[in-house]
């Protein structure tokens, strides 16, 4: 199964369209690992795809390939990405599948970042930390703190957490009442 090994802190702009850049991987039945390079759109949109890019012997060599990654490699692939995504494989989308995950994982009672906030931000921000991708996605969207629907699957999970505490401060002192 693919999984992000590690957000570019670059940014594409095509278009008018930006796409965050991630690696994404998977281990290959012989244990190596091949990487590619993931394209994430602000809008709801297609997330572009390179074919594989490189193939390492473990996970900690894929890490440390997308950790030399520079922006003029990243402007090229984006080029190939285009290229190759006519019909994007969607087994291979790793950004995609976290959304889906968080959609379906909110089966658990979800906490009131509201209530949270206005208890002690800095606690919230602990608690927060603590809890998987897919709660955080299900508080976001819960809580309606995403109003206008972007892709967040190119954040991490650290931004994640100061995304939701970003977004409640936002909304209260624009005198939302929980």
């Amino acid at each position: 199964m693919a999984e992000i090994v590690e957000h570019l802190p670059f940014v594409v702009v095509d278009k008018g369209q930006e796409y965050y850049v991630s690696v994404a991987g998977h281990q290959r039945p012989d244990g190596e690992w091949e990487g590619w390079l993931e394209y994430v759109p602000l809008d709801e949109s297609d997330v572009l795809i390179t074919p594989t890019e490189t193939t390492q012997s473990n996970l900690s060599a894929l890490r440390h390939w997308a950790e030399v990654l520079t922006e003029t490699y990243v402007q090229g692939a984006f080029r190939r990405a285009v290229r190759g995504t006519a019909a994007p494989v969607d087994s291979r989308i790793a950004a995609r599948r976290a959304e889906q995950a968080a959609a379906v994982a909110a089966t658990v009672d979800l906490p009131d970042p509201f209530e949270m906030f206005t208890e002690d931000p800095e606690r919230m921000r602990r608690r927060l930390s603590a809890w998987p991708r897919a709660t955080l996605l299900n508080i976001i969207k819960a809580s309606n703190l995403n109003p206008a629907g972007k892709s967040l699957a190119w954040l991490t999970d650290r931004q994640l957490v100061t995304f939701i505490v970003t977004a409640v401060e936002a909304q209260l002192s624009a005198g939302r009442q929980f």
